[in-house]
């Protein structure tokens, strides 16, 4: 028991008070389970990596109760478990019935998967970095069991859309864009510092190469997209900083490194997104003459009548919402889709922010700003600037992406969200739970070296 906890304080130091050995291998254990497994066997496992993880994090929390009640993400925390109750009661007093079927009481509080996640890595960057580089290895595994691998191969290479048996082609994008925007900044990083092992730099250089590879596979336009306005604003912040090309500044660097990848991820697969651009042509001609009855059921003319559909919903309820679960009958309630698409089984609305505004309105929308904005300010302060850099750039591509997408619904849009915010978000928890006088001050000094 010594011993496992021993390894655990080498390779995930902790500066602060979590329990006893026992809950300490429990819960560091199932996160590096559940980091790990929950691309490629997320269904096999049912959530008991996650379950675990969350459990003991409660019970651990509890021993720093006395900290944590006047912090503002556990408070957040809390309003995430009454916000969908009190919206509930609201739609209750207008038709129970629709209250009852529509509610879900925790998808507001998947978000913050993240909280657990960084208790149970500890304080330092070379642990986030390790739990990390288990997920991506989590993503290696999920691509190596594809049954049908050699399949995929081939039809990559031939110029075909693959998804790799990762549920579909636009989450494995979602993945394969995080790993190539933490190679970036880690490189980045590796710049600025000037003590780059050429090892670790053709390794971060070969598996950001590889997934923008993959990313490609999954010709998904949404990601080209995402990245696109990713090195857009490194870029511009590398220019409000200073000087363009002045090797000190980080944020220039990650500029330059992400356009470089943009132009690459642009120059291969032109002819690609082109094609699948123009399999759309008619559906935006249409859309421009304002005949959005008349635009066809393709890939981007679903998304058009479904995002139609849910804000006239969203307008009869704008403030509560109708609860999570609503947005499959969006769809199979409305006149406006054919019998085929509502067979298919189109249970959500291809948007994040419409799924938020339909589930729980104004309220819940405003909640997820405040929580995302509360988050990129304390990793601006407490983080390293490479995991900072991770989380606001990684923020950008998901934001984007979601515009698209139902990720923050979806389990692979929460374990991303986890991902990207909890390698820097367990610095902040060092920095603010640590009651040891001589961290206190070594943390103040590595806080100053990282801005």
């Amino acid at each position: 028991m010594k011993g496992l906890h021993t390894w655990i304080e080498r390779y995930f130091p902790c500066p602060f008070e979590r329990g006893g050995s026992l809950l300490v291998i429990v819960g560091v254990f199932s996160t590096l389970v559940y980091v790990y497994t929950r691309i490629p066997f997320k269904g096999e496992l049912q959530d008991l990596p996650q379950n675990l993880m969350v459990l003991s994090f409660f019970i651990s929390a509890w021993g720093q109760r006395h900290k944590l009640k006047s912090d503002l993400i556990f408070k957040l925390l809390i309003l995430a478990i009454l916000i969908p109750w009190l919206l509930f009661g609201i739609n209750a007093l207008i038709d129970y019935e629709t209250a009852i079927r529509y509610h879900s009481a925790n998808d507001l509080l998947k978000l913050f998967l993240f909280l657990p996640l960084a208790w149970w890595i500890g304080g330092s960057r070379a642990g986030a970095v390790r739990m990390l580089t288990i997920a991506f290895l989590g993503l290696a595994t999920a691509v190596a069991l594809d049954p049908n691998l050699m399949q995929s191969l081939s039809m990559l290479w031939a110029g075909q859309r693959v998804d790799f048996g990762i549920h579909n082609a636009q989450h494995g994008a979602l993945f394969f864009g995080l790993v190539i925007l933490f190679c970036v900044c880690s490189l980045s990083q590796q710049v600025q510092d000037k003590l780059a092992l050429h090892w670790i730099t053709a390794l971060l250089v070969l598996v950001g190469l590889v997934s923008m590879i993959g990313l490609l596979g999954t010709q998904t336009r949404a990601a080209i997209l995402g990245l696109l306005v990713t090195g857009f604003v490194a870029l511009l912040l590398g220019i409000r900083k200073g000087s363009l090309f002045d090797r000190n500044h980080l944020s220039t660097a990650q500029g330059i490194l992400v356009s470089v990848l943009v132009i690459g991820l642009l120059s291969w697969p032109a002819t690609i997104l082109h094609n699948r651009l123009a399999a759309d042509k008619t559906t935006f001609h249409v859309l421009l003459e304002g005949n959005l009855d008349e635009v066809p059921f393709g890939s981007a003319g679903l998304r058009i009548h479904s995002w139609a559909e849910a804000l006239e919903w969203i307008a009869e309820r704008p403030i509560t919402g109708w609860g999570q679960k609503a947005r499959s009958d969006v769809i199979q309630l409305s006149e406006r889709f054919p019998d085929y698409v509502k067979d298919a089984g189109w249970g959500h609305l291809h948007n994040g922010y419409l799924e938020i505004l339909l589930g729980f309105g104004a309220v819940g929308f405003v909640f997820v700003c405040v929580l995302w904005i509360v988050l990129l300010r304390r990793l601006k302060i407490a983080a390293s600037n490479d995991l900072y850099a991770f989380a606001l750039y990684s923020s950008i591509f998901f934001l984007v992406l979601n515009m698209f997408e139902s990720f923050f619904i979806y389990w692979s849009g929460e374990f991303a969200i986890a991902l990207f915010m909890a390698g820097g978000y367990c610095q902040y928890l060092a920095r603010n739970l640590d009651s040891r006088p001589s961290y206190s001050t070594t943390t103040g000094s590595q806080s100053e070296n990282n801005k």
